[in-house]
């Protein structure tokens, strides 16, 4: 009778390094497809701030062309956004609102009475894309 130890089998298969070889493999294949998907998620989510910002400055015109100055807050511009008779653009007002975005008239004591809006500054807060800096936008 011989020892199970010293038979020599002729099954075939992998060998527990050569599994542990392929899995390490498709362990850094998928760490490299996960850096490049998410640095092209981050850009994507970028470039629809830029959009977005581009957008709330030409509906931010034509309030301006409406009311002959900037709104007070970004609240009543939201308001007047998602108006049928303002800027009639809901999904943009549900887009435009904080902590995302920030709206800021200037100069800084305006209240469209005594001083009117005659500028605005409009950032897009860096968390959206996991960037280094806002986008800011002054008009």
């Amino acid at each position: 009778m011989t020892s199970l130890f010293n038979k020599k089998s002729n099954s075939k298969g992998f060998t527990l390094i050569e599994l542990l070889i392929v899995i390490i493999i498709i362990g850094i294949l998928a760490a490299i497809a996960f850096v490049a998907y998410s640095g092209t998620q981050n850009k994507a989510h970028q470039a629809a701030a830029q959009s977005t910002l581009s957008e709330v400055g030409n509906k931010l015109g034509e309030y301006n062309s409406d009311n002959g100055n900037y709104p007070t807050t970004q609240a009543s511009f939201n308001t007047w956004l998602a108006s049928a008779t303002g800027g009639n653009n809901t999904t943009l007002a549900a887009t435009f609102v904080t902590p995302d975005y920030t709206y800021t008239p200037s100069p800084a004591s305006c209240d469209n009475s005594a001083t009117p809006c005659t500028g605005y500054t409009i950032d897009a807060n860096k968390a959206q894309w996991n960037g280094s800096a806002d986008i800011t936008v002054t008009n």
